[in-house]
């Protein structure tokens, strides 16, 4: 027990406090003293949280760069047959324009 405090009590007055509370704690019960006990805690997670963990989990094991495309595509450029097609590239940037206006 702490006492931080003792201006005024006396050693008897602490000494009857110490005596009353060991007093209290044999008469109580072994039932009473499990029932001020601090309880467990316990947290579940629901099973919508479960599956996000999930996905994030396989989402950060893929990898950041695909070496198969990368490979690929080093391999066209350095074999002259990489074309790329202007007309595709440029539908795609009218599109998005288009998109960055509306949205």
């Amino acid at each position: 027990m702490n006492i931080n405090n003792t201006k005024g009590i006396s050693a008897k007055q602490i000494q009857q406090y110490e005596k009353n509370e060991s007093l209290m704690m044999g008469k109580m019960t072994q039932d009473n003293r499990s029932a001020i006990s601090i309880p467990q805690e316990k947290v579940e997670l629901s099973d919508a949280v479960k599956e996000i963990q999930q996905i994030k989990n396989t989402v950060d094991n893929i990898p950041d760069v695909r070496d198969d495309k990368v490979t690929a595509l080093k391999n066209q450029i350095d074999n002259n047959t990489y074309n790329v097609n202007a007309e595709e590239v440029a539908e795609k940037m009218v599109a998005e324009f288009f998109l960055d206006i509306l949205g």
